[in-house]
């Protein structure tokens, strides 16, 4: 054998050695599940018994009285099995008698107590009683006592007249009729079945019209529609009072024929065609504000 062998020899010698004197030195230790749980004395048995031997005595004694009672006081208390009702007690019933109810009747409408009551319409004055008014004077206001008012006085408005104002716009060639119709509906007018271009207000009523300078006035849809026909001109018009106050229905004319004569590149004249300046317009505003103050 040679030296490594012999070395190898030792080791595993002293290795096994080791390992030996390990698990002889080693506690020994037990598995607390496999422990036996030590069992009781037969002191503790003997106290438990005793204890509870004394809570059924306690239980037991709940029921019995601790103070005896004596015979009188438990014949005071007490309710006798054999008592007696009293014989005045005996005939009470909670059920009515037959008897009774057949006695008793309604009474009839013939037998009743009639009351009739006697009515004096005649009126008699009392003897020495005269009606006497009271010595008040109203006072007069300066009014003569033989004033008699009218019906057109007691009147608080006063009904105005009507009042017409026109304005005519015209060019220096006549405007084609599709034309027309495709300004006259920008501005807001719609043609009626009277052949007339009309404005009307909320509630459908006619406020300003706009008829033909040709006579007999109207338009027609196929002159409308048709590119050879043309008019020389327009006329607005305004017949007061309008369902709109004066002033607004009057600026609401002045403007529309100011967009028609631009836009159809025309003028605006009075009735008797005469060209219409600035003053004159405003001469027209003056007046339907004097016609709405005299309306008032």
């Amino acid at each position: 054998m040679n030296e490594l062998q012999l070395i190898l020899i030792v080791i595993a010698i002293v290795i096994a050695l080791g390992i030996y004197f390990l698990q002889k030195n080693k506690p020994s230790t037990e598995n607390p599940d496999e422990q036996k749980t030590p069992l009781p004395s037969t002191h503790t048995t003997t106290k438990e018994s005793e204890a509870r031997k004394k809570a059924n005595d306690a239980l037991n004694d709940l029921a019995t009285p601790h103070i005896p009672v004596s015979n009188q006081t438990q014949a005071r208390v007490g309710i006798e099995e054999d008592e007696k009702v009293p014989e005045s007690q005996m005939g009470f019933s909670f059920e009515p008698d037959s008897e009774q109810i057949k006695e008793f009747k309604e009474p009839s409408v013939a037998s009743a107590t009639k009351h009739i009551i006697i009515t004096d319409d005649t009126m008699q004055s009392v003897a020495g009683f005269s009606e006497t008014k009271p010595d008040i004077e109203l006072p007069a206001f300066g009014v003569p006592n033989d004033y008699q008012e009218t019906s057109t006085e007691k009147s608080n408005v006063e009904t105005t007249e009507e009042q017409v104002f026109a304005l005519i716009v015209m060019g220096t060639d006549e405007f084609p009729m599709i034309e027309v119709n495709k300004v006259l509906c920008g501005v807001g007018l719609v043609l009626s079945d009277k052949g007339i271009f009309v404005k009307k207000d909320s509630m459908g009523t006619d406020i300003i019209k706009l008829a033909n300078i040709l006579e007999p006035g109207t338009f027609t849809e196929q002159q409308l529609a048709d590119e050879n026909s043309s008019t020389p001109g327009v006329v607005l018009i305004l017949e007061l009072p309008t369902t709109v106050k004066a002033p607004a229905v009057m600026h609401d004319m002045i403007m529309m024929a100011r967009k028609i004569s631009q836009r159809l590149n025309g003028r605006i004249y009075n009735i008797e065609r005469h060209l219409i300046k600035e003053s004159d317009l405003q001469q027209m505003r003056d007046a339907a504000v004097a016609y709405e103050s005299e309306a008032i």
